[in-house]
């Protein structure tokens, strides 16, 4: 793709990104970006698979999801907020776009695979096969528990000793916790100090709520709403094998590929990985890895 289609897709998505709330037809957009409507569709489908108006309509439906978890304003103003006309327009959409209704949503949020503002400095950066871009997710809060440890990077490139703590917990410590919200799921947590100084915080940990009963001497951890960038990788080899050897490649991918084009809104830097072992055998090894983003 040439610089000029490049400029294109990128005006046509600042336009819309900036005028979510606005009146958006095919019409205005095509006037603004200084194209024909049918030379803008045949170049925005060819770039992302989606047409123009299909992509305001989810951009805003993504959108209006922070406002169903933090603000208390009627399911008829977010509608109308984000222009969609009537709150029945408003569900039915929304049902179509997560197989849920508004008001169901915000009673019990749950996972959400969204889709996010289209980045043309992106596109052609999926991964080689093995280790891959999956999706831009918000996910509401969650609480885990397991042990804290301090460790060291370069040591732990070294021994792996990171790796050791999550195994040893999945097998020895996990099992101690009764009513898991799912048995099967680890989650390995990381936080960097805000002062960085050679050594970051590891907990192994599984999710928990206020049915499970722990281990004294557990950590319990409460990770607020936020978006995330989610990553996968996948090997030919028991879970027990994953380690920062093996996610090397994507690690260097996600710092130098794919933060630099993201704008980051966040007020701890963490990340975690999460194992679902049920998915998983001892030739089969599948990690997302979540990256926040921004908190709502």
């Amino acid at each position: 793709m040439d610089n000029y289609l490049l400029e294109i897709i990128k005006h046509t998505t600042e336009y819309i990104e900036n005028n979510l709330l606005e009146e958006l037809t095919l019409d205005n957009i095509s006037e603004n970006v200084n194209i024909s409507k049918f030379h803008l569709l045949r170049i925005w489908k060819g770039a992302t698979s989606t047409g123009i108006m299909e992509y305001v309509r989810r951009r805003r439906i993504a959108q209006s999801l922070g406002d169903l978890i933090n603000d208390r304003n009627s399911i008829e103003f977010i509608s109308s907020k984000f222009s969609f006309g009537c709150e029945r327009t408003y569900n039915r959409i929304f049902k179509e776009e997560y197989n849920t209704t508004p008001a169901k949503w915000r009673r019990k949020p749950f996972e959400l695979k969204i889709l996010d503002r289209f980045n043309a400095d992106f596109m052609n950066c999926a991964g080689d096969g093995l280790i891959f871009f999956r999706s831009i997710t918000v996910l509401p809060g969650f609480t885990i528990a397991g042990l804290e440890y301090e460790v060291d990077v370069i040591e732990n490139m070294e021994k792996q000793i990171a790796t050791k703590y999550g195994v040893d917990f999945f097998y020895n410590t996990r099992p101690e916790v009764l009513n898991p919200v799912e048995k099967d799921v680890y989650i390995g947590y990381t936080l960097v100090p805000r002062n960085f100084s050679g050594f970051t915080y590891y907990q192994p940990s599984i999710q928990v709520d206020q049915n499970s009963i722990l281990a004294p001497n557990m950590k319990v951890k409460h990770i607020k709403p936020h978006k995330y960038g989610v990553f996968t990788y996948m090997g030919p080899h028991r879970p027990e094998e994953l380690s920062s050897k093996n996610l090397q490649m994507i690690w260097r991918y996600i710092s130098e590929t794919w933060m630099p084009t993201i704008q980051f809104n966040l007020t701890q830097d963490f990340h975690f990985e999460r194992i679902n072992y049920s998915k998983c055998n001892k030739h089969y090894c599948e990690c997302d890895l979540y990256y926040p983003i921004s908190i709502l």
